[in-house]
């Protein structure tokens, strides 16, 4: 017996849609362009809006950059004069500035000032000792920092003082002096462990070897 032929079900016409009109090249591009943005990249965040919506008026007032030229030249690597301790009769010194320096009882940028300083000289104006220091940063040698200072000074020598500065480059400095210590003593260090007899015989012996950075000198001397 011949089965009962399917029935197709009925097909349902679907509603038109409107479509868009096809894109220009060049549209369809920046359309391309702004899909593959990411999530956080606005419209704000076009330098070009914000150049172009400056006034020209502000344009003009803005500083032009400096030239190349009228950067400072570097400070050479060696000082350009040798170091000369000038002795202070009035205020009982032998003018050794960097000594002063370290021992002075300061903390923070003003003790910064005081070991990153450099004494041109220490003249007597009227009753008060001046003391010309050269700071190689600006922001050490505000008022505060200078008032410290001066205060420091003024304590050590009992005697009324005064402090001047001026912008420039260092050499001998507290600081450098300091570390001019501590080299000499790190060397001072390797070269014991190179001259130790048993250390080496190690080295000859079993092949031993010295780790790199593992000498340290004497804390008493460094």
């Amino acid at each position: 017996m011949a089965s009962p032929a399917q029935q197709t079900p009925p097909v349902r016409a679907m509603p038109a849609q409107a479509m868009p009109p096809p894109l220009a090249p060049q549209q369809a591009q920046q359309q391309a362009d702004d899909d593959d943005l990411p999530p956080w990249v606005t419209e704000f965040s076009d330098d070009t809006a914000v150049a172009q919506s400056a006034p020209a008026s502000m344009m003009e007032a803005m500083p032009a950059a400096a030239p190349q030229s009228a950067r400072p030249a570097p400070a050479p690597a060696r000082a350009p004069h040798a170091y000369v301790i000038t002795p202070v009769p009035g205020l009982d010194w032998d003018g050794n500035w960097p000594a002063v320096a370290a021992a002075l009882p300061l903390r923070g940028v003003a003790q910064q000032l005081a070991m990153q300083a450099e004494l041109i000289d220490c003249t007597l104006d009227g009753n008060a000792h001046v003391f010309r220091v050269r700071v190689p940063i600006e922001t050490w040698r505000t008022p505060g920092n200078v008032e410290k200072l001066t205060a420091a000074l003024g304590e050590r020598f009992g005697r009324a003082v005064r402090v001047d500065t001026e912008l420039g480059a260092v050499w001998y400095t507290a600081s450098a002096e300091a570390q001019a210590h501590r080299a000499a003593c790190q060397q001072a260090a390797e070269d014991t462990i190179a001259g130790d007899p048993f250390v080496n015989e190690m080295m000859r012996d079993f092949g031993a070897f010295v780790v790199p950075g593992s000498i340290v000198p004497p804390a008493a001397a460094a």
